[in-house]
């Protein structure tokens, strides 16, 4: 202000308009930077998101085709089917091997999948005699599973069969051949060998309905004016989500072509000559960049106001107030986050007092409410991971218990229902993430005992338990994955031996898993245990992460294995009694 001296300006102006340039300056330049930032991460946020979910879609796509190469594995492997297809009978023995077991066998197999297929072997020689139907494309469509077998001499004209004839003893082509493209199917091909005389002896096709193999691209869950493709090595398209009118074989090229209007994002398939692509409109980046504008002018603007009236308000500070200030700023510094500023009167300095100790408490209070947050986090991931069990168990048991109902096996039948229901009272009882280690054994027992029904029992188990262990605090439904692995991966003989030992060691309880199965490198277990993008082993790191989180980074699990030997698993546990969280020794 002026005082009336011709040029004279009061120091307390001068400080405020000090105060007011260097608060100005500040928010407009970090107003303006966290603007641009906050758009810019906006956007990589949505395509990372994007590029997850693309991602999970091409994952399940894989998986879904992986399954379908299972059951043309089924017979491709089968030697005793090989010799049976390529043998010499009277009429009599024709027909019993093909209704004993060429017939069964093919029935079973196409009834692996979780997609309907249909089946056709077709045999270079006439050992046996056909089996099909007329219009087999139609019953697919209408999700009927069918097998055939049919001569040589019906397809060895179709350009696409001399192509497939070409493939190497091990090759898999995926190919729309026939009336596949009409029916929207696709087949899976590879040779039928003749394992006697290491010679082909026909040839293995699978069909698929291209919208079963593509469920995920048809239900196209990445939001509005997405589009989603399948293309196939030729770059043509062989599948597009039909949610989206204009994602059919017209619009195709046009939208292919319009690179500013979409971003592309392009995952190739390596158990397919195909490739996912997805169009992204470049407009559902930007749809926030409003909100994130009015917001950030607004936070300007509010820090502009609040900063000012600070300005003013120290503007005006005495020296020794302005030095009780500091030695209380100092405190809070150091941590005393109790102490507390006390001013007479009511100015300036009584609000700044007060606003000390407001930041000082919700500062407490907030350090509080993080540690809590911490700790009930910790709490919420250990309730995730228990609750990830495994649903192909219940699956593949039911799809048992249908094989045995068709079959009349009704002795069969009940004991696994029984054992089955035993299973899940005991993993589901009571929401319990925590059991005694005698009932986790029990749970491993439930679990073998329906896998050896459905296995003619030929899985041998041997179980010691050091007495005075059972008692003991453990995680739920840490042995079935490991056994489970042993089932699905190690087995490769007629019978597998698997022993389950629980025993003291030095400071821990351990649990031993063996097998005398195929065995696994070393590069097999360290990948195991990596958390990188060739990481296997979900549910084995699973179990890992469970037993870190209850009881520390000290426990968990180990492998050991040898090729040809087998595998030994070993999961430690501190001694905790079952309901008294205090260790004993």
């Amino acid at each position: 202000m002026w005082n009336g001296k011709h040029g004279y300006i009061s120091f307390h102006y001068k400080l405020f308009i000090s105060y007011f340039l260097l608060v100005i300056t500040p928010i407009t330049v970090i107003g303006s930077y966290s603007y641009v930032s906050s758009i810019n991460t906006l956007k990589q946020h949505t395509r990372s998101n994007l590029e997850v979910a693309i991602n999970q879609i091409n994952n399940n796509v894989q998986y879904r085709a992986d399954d379908v190469i299972r059951v043309s594995n089924e017979i491709y492997a089968d030697q005793l089917l090989s010799q049976y297809l390529a043998g010499y009978y009277l009429d009599w023995e024709r027909y019993q091997v093909t209704t004993q077991y060429v017939l069964p066998r093919m029935e079973t197999v196409t009834h692996l999948p979780k997609l309907d297929v249909s089946m056709t072997l077709y045999l270079n020689t006439h050992t046996l005699s056909e089996y099909y139907y007329d219009m087999i494309e139609k019953s697919l469509v209408a999700g009927e599973r069918y097998y055939e077998i049919r001569y040589i001499d019906r397809i060895k004209d179709e350009p696409w069969y001399q192509s497939a004839s070409k493939l190497p003893f091990d090759g898999i082509a995926w190919e729309q051949v026939g009336t596949d493209a009409e029916y929207g199917l696709i087949s899976l091909l590879r040779p039928l060998i003749n394992y006697d005389t290491l010679q082909p002896n026909g040839l293995i096709r699978i069909r698929v309905k291209l919208s079963d193999l593509f469920e995920e691209v048809k239900v196209n869950q990445l939001g509005s004016g997405t589009k989603l493709f399948i293309l196939n090595d030729q770059q043509k398209m062989l599948y597009a989500n039909m949610t989206d009118t204009d994602a059919g074989k017209n619009g195709f090229t046009d939208l292919m072509a319009n690179k500013k209007g979409y971003l592309r994002i392009t995952k190739t398939m390596n158990n397919l000559p195909s490739s996912l692509v997805a169009l992204i409109p470049v407009s559902s980046f930007t749809e926030n960049s409003e909100k994130v504008r009015n917001v950030t002018i607004l936070i300007c603007l509010l820090s502009f106001i609040i900063l000012t009236f600070i300005s003013l308000i120290v503007a005006n500070m005495l020296s020794k107030r302005i030095l009780k200030l500091k030695l209380s700023l100092k405190a809070f510094k150091d941590g005393e986050f109790h102490r507390r500023i006390y001013y007479r009167g009511k100015d300036e300095f009584a609000e700044i007092a007060d606003s000390f100790n407001d930041m000082a408490s919700t500062t407490q209070k907030l350090i509080d409410e993080v540690y809590i947050s911490k700790l009930e986090k910790k709490e919420a991931e250990l309730q995730i991971l228990h609750a990830q069990i495994n649903p192909h168990f219940l699956y593949n048991t039911f799809s048992s218990i249908s094989r045995m109902a068709k079959l009349g096996e009704i002795g069969l039948l009940h004991e696994i229902i029984r054992a089955l229901a035993k299973f899940y009272r005991l993993t589901l009882n009571k929401g319990e993430m925590l059991i005694p280690v005698d009932k986790e054994l029990q749970i491993i027992n439930a679990y073998l005992d329906i896998q050896n029904m459905k296995c003619d029992n030929r899985i041998h188990v041997e179980l010691d338990v050091e007495e005075g262990l059972e008692n003991y605090e453990t995680v739920k439904f840490i042995l079935q994955p490991f056994v489970e692995n042993v089932l699905e991966h190690a087995w490769y003989d007629d019978e597998i031996h698997i022993g389950i030992r629980v025993y003291r060691s030095e400071g821990a309880i351990s649990m031993e898993i063996r097998d005398n199965g195929l065995g696994m490198k070393q590069e097999t277990i360290d990948a195991i245990f990596s958390q990188g993008p060739g990481a296997i082993g979900y549910g084995i790191r699973n179990v890992d992460q469970r037993i870190k989180l209850h009881y520390g980074r000290e426990y968990g699990v180990t492998i050991t294995s040898e090729i040809g030997v087998g595998t030994t698993v070993v999961l430690q546990i501190p001694y905790v009694l079952y309901g008294n969280k205090q260790d004993e020794q």
